[in-house]
């Protein structure tokens, strides 16, 4: 019973995830499938640590749920590119066994678009936002705000603002 109601708390009232799968999908796929032609990314899955580009505008993650991020399930997403989990650990591990750094990073994992971070989906009836950062070197980080439209169950990327970065 106590698991029961544990699973329902953990679903959270209104949440709709498969809206939530489809915005995603419709978001990764624009940025990392159409316009970078990636062939893996590499999605940052540690909550208990700042990411790396995100991060940027503040943190720790509000309290409000603003750059919440995604743990990505992509098992149901059907991308046209893998997806490999990372975390901070694994980062420091990797850099601190190369010296090459990035270029070692994309040495080691060719077609790999780099660190992506993805902020939870803000969905509001027929619209959705969401904020997407990537980290692909000491000088290269890209922070995104995908605006998506629904028409009947299928969401389509609207506008794709890149996001100026604090310093």
């Amino acid at each position: 019973m106590l698991l029961a109601v544990m699973l329902l708390a953990a679903c959270g009232p209104g949440k709709n995830y498969r809206a939530e799968r489809a915005v995603l999908r419709a978001t990764l796929v624009e940025l990392f499938a159409t316009r970078e032609r990636a062939q893996v990314i590499s999605v940052w899955q540690d909550p208990r640590q700042q990411s790396p580009t995100l991060s940027a505008f503040g943190g720790p993650w509000d309290h409000h749920d603003t750059l919440a991020l995604q743990i990505v399930d992509s098992t149901g997403l059907g991308l046209p590119f893998r997806v490999e989990r990372i975390t901070l650990g694994d980062m420091e591990r990797f850099f601190r066994a190369n010296p090459k750094g990035w270029d070692a990073w994309f040495e080691a994992h060719p077609g790999n678009a780099g660190i992506v971070e993805v902020a939870t989906p803000k969905i509001a009836d027929d619209s959705a936002v969401v904020i997407v950062g990537r980290a692909c070197g000491e000088i290269c980080r890209t922070a995104w705000r995908v605006t998506l439209a629904r028409n009947g169950e299928a969401w389509t990327v609207a506008r794709v603002d890149v996001l100026k970065l604090p310093k």
